[in-house]
């Protein structure tokens, strides 16, 4: 006991780190006090938790907090922690003091939190006293003072017990100082506006930041969007902007984006709410979780009416952006309530609202303009960049994938996922090619943010007339002619909905899209983007419905010319269409590109008119020259010349001769002296003309699929005689000069012809050609000669 006494009074350090001491001596009268305030306030907080209004406590706790501090400057023992609670007990009561005047009553948000934690507060300051009374820090003896000393962890104990609940209660009442702060600043914007009626007590506010999630990082090639819906947000406040699209393009990313804009968020800080519709399939579970996202509760009880009276009072008040994600779940539950309530939304003066929808049938309210344009896939660049950000491999497979997909943003970043952990973009390839947007997902989750089948499945819930045209587009790659999809009507029956209607449907779901072709303008085509149109294929074109549009391209089978060999084609995948198949190539086989197909066709045609064989083995021949199998395709155009030989068909013998020389041409190219067989191509090329004359001798094959073609292959031998040191026998009449250097002008070509078909048949002499070319140069110069000179008076 010495020995700790005369250490006490040495300056060395306790095994705690703290430097002993001997205590000083706390009058009794000062603990009493500090126990006597801090009772005083546990006794007020206690009425306080008890009654339903609001009692001014904070002075009592404030005047413990203030006794607490006095007796722990004077005690020594446990010196750095009793120092740290006297100040964090100095710093709470001087919050105190500077809120106590301006503090606003208030019977909600944070005060009965606040009351609690203060009255634990209280307790744990009561403890403590009693704890260093009981250890005799008011007491003269020295067998007291060395009693505390030797108890000195019991004070540690005690003084970090109020410690951490000062540190609580402090927290709560930063908190209620908060929500007062902003009940201020609301109760002088609403000063400000045309006097409300007052609050419905039915609605219970609970003042919270309004709930917004983070926005994506991964985020590229969406600029313009995000600045013209920022831009409408800033400058004609209070704006309506839709974000309209196919599911899995990147709506919900884009109105991140925006929420989370420094100019949106510096005008509406944390007034920024952002509720997803998806599990929302009426206009009361719209609303009340509308009412939950920003923080408020609605009684339960209410009716549909009542609660939304009660939150458009709430939000009339209020100034900031509301995002509705999604709205075409509950749209197309809950149309009318639900497109009243977004009315109602609408129409309030300083709510900028924001929606995102694969349905651009949004209801009629006064969108802002300039109205935002459909959201379309990624450019390639931004698909590269939010792939490179996901999966470390970057390879020709990366590029195949995204290209696949048409840079859909859903599927881009789950098939990155998916190489990122395959560890291999052509594994993930391969299985693309086997599965197609089946296998485009995260994990087994079925949300349509992780599976681009679930988003698409999502958009043709309940749509069975249009899910049905949707996969007879989506058989075509290139899509379909619109004026093509109106020859469906009649050819498909059993529908509820007509063609017309089911068209408008899926340009409103997002899910198809039109664009005007180059080389078909005036004409549109409806397009679908892969990831639809794969998985549409996969699981809504039964072989019932691919066999009903097969029988429509039969019986009419010229306005489906374009289309006849990829709907054949497409058949063939499905063994149960292979028939019908063999069946549409016999009937028109011009329209068939699919060589396996003409093939089996040829053999079933046997027993066939012979006119029909020639027709099937002239397009294969066609088909083989088109993937460069020249030996084959000239076996089936000789097979083709010898059936119309034995009809006599001069026509389709001209054809068969055409296309036979044509495919020397094509397969040699400027190589003609390794062509084996000038001479045989020679002698076609004679046999070719005569057969292009009538009986009466009138050339009736025209110039481009007749002339043009022979005069070419003329060239073709020519090159290859003059190269092989053989004389030229018939001139091309496409060169001038011996050699056949001088190319004429191409321009003069089909004039030229004119003029020379109208008096005799080719071919003709270069000399004639020539001549004739040399006329038409005279007539073109003869009125620039002219230009200036005096026109002569007519009658003179």
């Amino acid at each position: 006991m010495a020995t700790s006494a005369a250490r006490a009074g040495d300056g060395s350090k306790d095994p705690a780190g703290n430097t002993p001491q001997a205590p000083a001596r706390i009058s009794k009268k000062t603990i009493e006090n500090a126990k006597s305030a801090a009772s005083t306030a546990v006794d007020v907080l206690g009425v306080v938790a008890e009654m339903a209004e609001n009692v001014p406590y904070l002075g009592a706790v404030s005047k413990a907090l203030t006794t607490f501090k006095e007796v722990l400057e004077e005690v020594d023992v446990c010196k750095k922690d009793c120092r740290a609670a006297a100040s964090e007990a100095a710093e709470f009561v001087d919050l105190m003091n500077d809120f106590e005047a301006e503090a606003v009553p208030s019977a909600g948000g944070k005060e009965g939190e606040l009351r609690k934690a203060c009255q634990e507060l209280g307790s744990a300051l009561l403890k403590c006293l009693e704890t260093l009374q009981a250890l005799g820090v008011d007491s003269k003896r020295k067998r007291d003072r060395l009693k505390l000393l030797l108890k000195r962890s019991d004070v540690q104990s005690s003084v970090s017990e109020c410690c951490d609940k000062m540190r609580i209660a402090k927290e709560k009442f930063n908190m209620k100082m908060n929500y007062d702060t902003n009940k201020k600043v609301s109760d002088l914007h609403l000063r400000s506006q045309p006097t409300i009626a007052p609050q419905d007590p039915t609605l219970v506010a609970q003042a919270s930041i309004w709930r917004l999630r983070e926005a994506n990082h991964i985020f590229y090639g969406r600029e313009s969007e995000v600045e013209a819906a920022v831009d409408l947000i800033l400058n004609k406040a209070p704006a309506r902007v839709a974000i309209l699209g196919p599911g899995g393009i990147g709506k919900t990313s884009i109105a991140f984006a925006i929420l989370h804009h420094g100019s949106v968020q510096a005008r509406y800080t944390d007034r920024r709410c952002f509720m997803s519709c998806e599990a929302t399939t009426s206009s009361d579970a719209v609303l009340r979780a509308l009412a939950d996202a920003l923080g408020f509760t609605l009684d339960s009880n209410l009716s549909f009416e009542s609660a939304r009276h009660s939150l458009m009072r709430y939000l009339a008040e209020r100034s900031g952006i509301i995002c509705l994600d999604n709205l075409e779940t509950p749209l197309d539950a809950d149309k009318r309530a639900v497109e009243d309530l977004l009315r109602g939304i609408a129409a309030l003066p300083s709510i900028a609202l924001l929606v995102t929808s694969r349905d651009t049938s949004i209801p009629t309210l006064k969108w802002t303009s300039p109205r935002l344009e459909h959201i379309k896939p990624f450019s390639r660049e931004a698909a590269l960049a939010t792939w490179n950000d996901i999966c470390d491999i970057h390879d020709d497979y990366t590029e195949k994938l995204i290209e696949a997909v048409d840079c859909m943003p859903l599927a881009v970043t789950l098939l990155a996922r998916l190489a990122s952990i395959e560890q291999s973009t052509k594994l993930v390839w391969d299985r693309w090619e086997a599965e197609r947007t089946d296998m485009i997902r995260d994990g087994n989750q079925e949300d349509r943010l992780y599976s681009v089948s679930a988003s698409i499945e999502l958009s043709l819930r309940d749509h069975a007339d249009a899910a049905a045209l949707l996969g007879i587009i989506c058989i075509f790659p290139d899509g379909l002619r619109d004026d093509t999809i109106a020859l469906l009507d009649k050819g498909l029956k059993d529908r509820r909905e007509s063609i017309a209607s089911c068209l408008t449907l899926l340009k409103r779901l997002s899910l198809v899209y039109t664009e005007a072709a180059w080389w078909e303008t005036p004409i549109q085509r409806i397009r679908v983007l892969s990831p639809i149109r794969h998985h549409v294929q996969q699981h809504h074109v039964s072989d019932e419905l691919f066999l009903k549009l097969a029988d429509i391209a039969m019986q009419n089978r010229g306005d489906w010319h374009f289309e006849y060999g990829t709907i054949v084609t497409f058949g063939w995948s499905r063994p149960v269409c292979h028939e019908r198949c063999i069946q549409m190539a016999i009937l028109y086989p011009f329209g068939t590109a699919n060589i396996e197909v003409l093939s089996q066709a040829i053999e079933k045609a046997r027993e066939l008119e012979l006119q029909i064989q020639s027709e099937l083995h002239r397009q294969l021949g066609y088909v083989l020259e088109n993937v460069h199998e020249f030996e084959k395709a000239r076996s089936s155009f000789s097979q083709a010349i010898e059936l119309d030989e034995q009809v006599g068909d001069r026509q389709a013998l001209f054809k068969g001769w055409r296309w036979w020389i044509e495919t020397f041409r094509l397969e040699f190219g400027d190589r003609e002296v390794e062509c084996k067989h000038l001479d045989e191509v020679q002698n076609a090329i004679q046999k070719a003309w005569e057969l292009g004359c009538d009986e009466s001798g009138v050339w009736d094959q025209g110039y481009y699929y007749g002339y043009s073609n022979l005069a070419y292959a003329q060239h073709f031998v020519n090159e290859g005689r003059r190269k092989l040191h053989m004389p030229i026998v018939h001139r091309s009449g496409l060169y001038s000069g011996n050699d056949s250097t001088v190319f004429l002008d191409d321009g003069d070509f089909k004039p030229a012809y004119d003029q020379l078909v109208a008096t005799s048949s080719p071919p003709w002499d270069l000399s004639l050609i020539l001549e004739t070319f040399e006329t038409l140069h005279r007539a073109r110069e003869e009125p620039t000669s002219r230009k200036g000179s005096p026109v002569p008076f007519e009658g003179s």
